[in-house]
């Protein structure tokens, strides 16, 4: 089951933060979660252009100013689900980090702006790479026709999409997956993509068979397994677009050095999707 206690969602007051809150909210609403918005007011070393950041075009602006703006997101909160404003000054980079750490964030939710430069990391690939909590990366409407709604807002089933690599590394997040099926109104679909030169139809076989064995008999109607051939993030990313998927869900396991989910591939699924993804970290079952 999904443990969330604390969702910590970063903002940085441009056009994408009232979707990035509204999400939260019903995030935080589905699962019972306090919601933490938090805005930090100065940044050094701001070379990141993916991930949460902060615009230089506002650095001058007071503290009542930032009030009055987190304030007016504070307002998007429906009743019921108990919020708290953050506000912090220092190099972002670390402040994100820092604040999750210290309210023990179970999430963090952050919106992707455009890609990196290549001698600066971005904040939502320092967090996911830590590997230490989950992390729902969000792109801009421009890129994202598809958004996972945890309020139910349409009749049209929505889809899940959960790469695995079939070892017990994975067993989170198809936990995560397998939660969301049982709490929303989607279709999951299990996903093994095999390299290039290994995708006999013998190790096709036992993929599918591996993944339908590891799905609980009375969710067996909602799932469909896939197996696929190529480089790992490009057919996660092609799945996920062919499927229409609203959200991917997959893990992070940077502090190993074998599989596919590198963070290189956490990092080339994040610029590739089309959809929110939802990194799961592989040393941290949920609870």
């Amino acid at each position: 089951m999904i443990a969330l206690r604390t969702v910590h969602c970063p903002v940085d007051f441009s056009p994408a933060t009232p979707r990035q809150v509204d999400l939260a909210a019903d995030l935080c609403r589905a699962f019972g979660a306090r919601l933490v918005l938090h805005h930090n007011r100065h940044s050094l070393g701001t070379g990141a252009v993916v991930g949460w950041m902060w615009n230089a075009d506002h650095r001058g602006e007071s503290q009542a100013v930032v009030e009055s703006k987190l304030e007016e997101c504070r307002q998007r909160v429906p009743a019921g689900v108990p919020v708290e404003p953050v506000i912090t000054e220092g190099p972002v980079s670390r402040v994100v980090q820092v604040v999750a750490e210290a309210i023990e964030a179970d999430l963090v939710i952050l919106t992707a702006h455009g890609r990196p430069s290549e001698d600066h990391a971005s904040i939502s690939e320092k967090l996911i790479e830590a590997a230490d909590r989950s992390v729902l990366v969000l792109h801009e409407p421009a890129v994202e026709p598809r958004t996972l709604h945890f309020a139910s807002r349409t009749a049209e089933r929505q889809v899940v999409l959960v790469p695995t690599e079939l070892g017990p590394e994975s067993r989170a997040v198809l936990d995560v997956g397998l939660d969301l099926l049982r709490r929303l109104p989607v279709d999951l679909h299990l996903l093994h993509v095999v390299r290039n030169g290994r995708g006999n139809g013998a190790a096709r076989a036992r993929a599918i068979e591996q993944m339908q064995s590891l799905v609980p008999r009375e969710l067996a109607d909602r799932v469909t397994v896939h197996v696929e051939t190529g480089h790992p993030a490009e057919g996660i990313a092609g799945a996920a677009d062919r499927l229409g998927a609203s959200c991917i869900v997959m893990g992070e396991h940077a502090r190993t050095l074998w599989g596919w989910f590198r963070p290189d591939t956490s990092r080339e699924v994040l610029h590739r999707a089309h959809c929110p993804v939802w990194y799961v970290p592989g040393n941290r079952v949920p609870a």
